[in-house]
């Protein structure tokens, strides 16, 4: 029982200081960002077995990692190409 108990404190503990870290964009003096601190957040969790790697594995959505990943690619395209500054510089004037 106090295993579980401190095991469900841990992870309710772990996962507020993710998304603080995540809301943050970063942890002051650690050289982490968002998707570090979530990825760190993630394998603390399975760790200490607050959560388990199957259910870890079914929380994963393939359709909306496709969707991030074409943004991802979509945004570099843009500011390799000039588009940002076009934009900011016509919206400047």
């Amino acid at each position: 029982m106090i295993k579980n108990n401190l095991v469900l404190y841990s992870g309710i503990l772990i996962s507020v200081l993710t998304l603080i870290g995540v809301a943050l964009g970063h942890y002051p003096r650690m050289r982490m960002n968002r998707a570090t601190i979530s990825l760190i957040g993630a394998t603390i969790l399975i760790l200490i077995g607050a959560i388990n790697i199957e259910a870890a594995y079914s929380a994963i959505d393939l359709n909306t990692l496709i969707l991030i990943f074409s943004m991802m690619i979509l945004n570099v395209n843009l500011r390799i190409c000039g588009f940002f500054n076009i934009v900011s510089t016509l919206l400047s004037r």
